[in-house]
C-alpha cells in the first residue's frame, strides 16, 4: 500500500506552494517564527477575527518544525505529505484486516491509496490536516479493536492510548469529533461470539472517557477561538434558513457518490455556480435524499449478511457528518479534501465486495472481476497522476479551475484579477459582478469587490457592497474597518468615525477599528482622543506600526520620553 501511494503521488513532489499554502504557511508568523504557544491558544487562520477560524495546533506546530528544517522550500513539505499518505494507506490495510482476509483488504487499501479524490489532500500542503487527523483517527480505531479482545488490565492501557490518539486527531482537524460514534460502530459491526449489546456494555467506561475527552477539547477550543464552531458558512449558505440549508446539503450527496465511484471531473472549488444552493425540492434534492436513505438503510439491513459493506456505509455516514451541512453549517459546500477520512468507508465497501466475490462466486466471475478491478485501478491511478500537477502553484490551480469550471465564482474572481493586472477595469468590473451574481453573500468576495469598486471611483457601489458584507457577518470586523479606512482616504473623518464605532460595538476583534477612530480624531485635531483610541488599538493587539503611530502622537503632544519608549517598542517588535 505504501508503494502504491508513493507511486501515485510521487509526481506531486515537484509542486510548489499553491493557493492557501501561501497564506497558511509562508505568510503565517506562527509557522515561520516558531510561535508554538500561539498555535495552541488561537485560531489556525492567520489574523482571524474573534470567534472565527479552525483549531489545528498540531498541524501548525508540525509545520513550524518543518519550517525550521527547510524554510520556504516546498519539496520537504510535499515529501512529508506523500509519506504521511503512504502511512495512512498502511493503516487502512491494517484496519481492513480486522474484518476481511489479506487479498480483499489489499484491494480495498489500494483503492484508498491511489484514489484521485485524495489529490487535494496530498498534493497540496494545506491538506496536511486531513492526513494527520486520519492517521491518529484510524490508529485509535486499530488500538480500540485490539483492546476489545484483551484482558481488562490490558484494555485499560489501550484505552489511554486511544484517548491520546483521539486528542492528536482532534488537534489536527475537527472532523475527528466523530471518533466516539465510530468506535461504537466498529463494535457493532465486528464479528464476535459475544452479543454486541454485551460488548457495548463492557466498553461503556471507554465511551464515557472518549466523550469526556471530546468535552475537554470543546472547552479548550472555545477558549482559543471564542466560539463553538468558529466557522463561517459556505458561499451561498449565509442567507439560507435551516430548511433551505438542508435541501442544499442534500444536493451534494450525489456528488459524494460520483467522486468516489467515478472521479473523472475534479475541481478545486465546488461553491456557486459549480454547485448551487436551493430553497425548493429539486431533482438533485430527491436524488441526494435517496442516496442518503439508501446508505443508512443499507448500513442497517446489510449488517447480518454483508457486515463489511454495511460498516463501510456506516463509516462514511459518520465521518462525513461534520462537513455535510446537515447537522451544522460548514464553511464549504463540498471539498475533495474533506472526503479523505470518509473515503475509508468506500475502502470498506470495496474490500467487502471483493471478499464476497472471492469466496462466493465461480472462478470465471472472479477472473472477470479481477480484470475489471485492474482496469479500474489503472484508471484511478492515471487520474491521480494527471491531477497532481494541477496543484503545482496558485496560477496553475486557478488556470485549471477556470478551464474546467469557468462558472465558479472563484473563476470569475480570478478573471477579474487578471483583468486588473492587465489594466482592463471595465472587464474586471464585469467579472466581479458575475462572481457576485453566483455568490452574493460571500463575505470575502464582497469586501474585495468593494475595495475594487472604490479604487475605480465607484464609491457608491463600494459602500453598498461593504454594507452587504456587514449584513452577512455583522460580528466580523474587516468590512467595517475597510469601509472606514476608505472614508478616511476620501477625507470623510466623520463618516469613518461612525462606521468604526458601529464596528467596535458589534465585533470582538477591533484593533483596526480603534486605529481608524484614532485617525478620525486626528482629522479633527483632537490629539488626546486620538491617543486614547490608539492605546485601545494596541491593547487589543500590539503591532510595530501601532506603536510607531503612538510615538508620532506622543511626539506631537510634546511628550518626548513617552514617544521614545513607544518607538523603542516598535523597534523591539520588528526585531523579534
Amino acid at each position: 500500500m505504501g508503494i502504491a501511494a508513493l507511486a501515485t503521488f510521487g509526481n506531486s513532489l515537484s509542486n510548489g506552494f499553491a493557493f492557501d499554502d501561501n497564506w497558511f504557511i509562508v505568510e503565517n508568523e506562527v509557522v515561520t517564527e516558531g510561535r508554538y504557544s500561539e498555535a495552541f491558544t488561537q485560531s489556525a487562520w492567520p489574523g482571524a477575527d474573534e470567534g472565527r477560524g479552525n483549531y489545528r495546533p498540531l498541524v501548525l506546530s508540525s509545520l513550524a518544525i518543518e519550517w525550521s528544517l527547510w524554510q520556504d522550500g516546498p519539496f520537504g513539505y510535499h515529501l512529508v505529505s506523500v509519506i504521511a499518505h503512504a502511512g495512512v494507506s498502511l493503516l487502512v490495510l491494517l484496519l481492513l484486516l480486522h474484518f476481511v482476509s489479506l487479498v480483499p483488504a489489499a484491494i480495498g487499501a489500494t483503492f484508498f491509496a491511489i484514489h484521485p479524490v485524495h489529490v487535494e489532500a496530498v498534493a497540496n500542503v494545506m491538506g496536511r490536516a486531513e492526513l494527520y487527523a486520519a492517521a491518529a483517527y484510524i490508529g485509535a480505531c486499530l488500538v480500540y479493536l485490539r483492546a476489545a479482545d484483551e484482558s481488562s488490565s490490558a484494555r485499560g492501557w489501550r484505552l489511554l492510548s486511544v484517548l491520546l490518539l483521539f486528542a492528536l486527531a482532534l488537534g489536527s482537524k475537527e472532523i475527528a469529533v466523530t471518533l466516539p460514534a465510530m468506535v461504537v460502530a466498529l463494535e457493532v459491526f465486528r464479528r464476535s461470539g459475544e452479543p454486541a449489546r454485551s460488548r457495548l456494555s463492557r466498553e461503556g467506561l471507554g465511551y464515557v472517557a472518549l466523550f469526556a475527552t471530546l468535552g475537554v477539547y470543546v472547552l479548550v477550543r472555545w477558549s482559543a477561538i471564542g466560539d463553538l464552531t468558529g466557522e463561517g458558512a459556505a458561499a451561498g449558505l449565509q442567507s439560507l434558513d435551516a430548511p433551505s440549508r438542508i435541501l442544499t446539503a442534500l444536493t451534494v450527496w450525489p456528488h459524494y457518490l460520483r467522486l468516489l465511484a467515478f472521479p473523472a471531473d475534479l475541481s478545486a472549488d465546488y461553491s456557486p455556480a459549480v454547485l448551487m444552493t436551493t430553497s425548493s425540492v429539486t431533482f438533485e434534492v430527491v436524488a441526494g435524499a435517496l442516496f442518503l436513505t439508501a446508505a443508512a438503510v443499507g448500513a442497517i439491513a446489510f449488517r447480518g449478511v454483508f457486515p463489511v459493506v454495511a460498516l463501510g456505509l456506516a463509516w462514511f455516514l459518520i465521518a462525513i457528518s461534520p462537513v455535510s451541512n446537515l447537522l451544522v453549517r460548514a464553511d464549504i459546500l463540498l471539498a475533495e479534501r474533506t472526503l479523505y477520512l470518509p473515503s475509508v468507508g468506500a475502502a470498506f465497501v470495496v474490500a467487502g465486495l471483493a471478499s464476497l466475490i472471492r469466496t462466493g462466486t465461480a472462478l470465471k466471475v472472479q477472473r472477470a472481476a479481477a480484470i475489471l478491478a485492474l482496469i479500474a485501478g489503472v484508471g484511478l491511478l492515471g487520474r491521480s497522476v494527471t491531477r497532481n500537477p494541477s496543484w503545482r502553484d496558485t496560477g496553475t490551480m486557478v488556470r485549471t479551475l477556470t478551464r474546467d469550471h469557468p462558472e465558479s465564482w472563484m473563476s470569475q474572481r480570478a478573471f477579474a484579477l487578471v483583468y486588473v493586472g492587465a489594466g482592463d477595469m471595465t472587464s474586471a468590473q464585469g467579472a466581479y459582478e458575475a462572481a457576485l451574481g453566483v455568490a452574493p453573500d460571500h463575505y470575502q468576495l464582497l469586501v474585495e469587490a468593494a475595495l475594487f469598486f472604490d479604487d475605480v471611483g465607484e464609491a457608491v457601489r463600494a459602500e453598498e457592497l461593504f454594507e452587504r458584507a456587514i449584513a452577512v457577518l455583522p460580528g466580523r470586523s474587516e468590512a467595517y474597518s475597510r469601509m472606514a479606512e476608505r472614508r478616511i482616504l476620501r477625507g470623510d473623518g466623520r463618516g469613518a468615525h461612525a462606521v468604526a464605532l458601529r464596528g467596535v460595538v458589534r465585533t470582538e476583534e477591533n484593533r483596526e477599528l480603534w486605529a481608524v477612530i484614532s485617525e478620525s480624531y486626528i482629522m479633527k485635531a483632537d490629539l488626546e482622543a486620538a491617543l486614547r483610541a490608539r492605546r485601545a488599538s494596541i491593547g487589543v493587539r500590539p503591532t510595530p506600526a501601532g506603536w510607531a503611530r503612538l510615538g508620532d502622537l506622543l511626539e506631537a503632544l510634546e511628550r518626548p520620553e513617552d514617544a521614545r519608549a513607544a518607538y523603542a517598542e516598535a523597534d523591539r517588535m520588528n526585531r523579534r
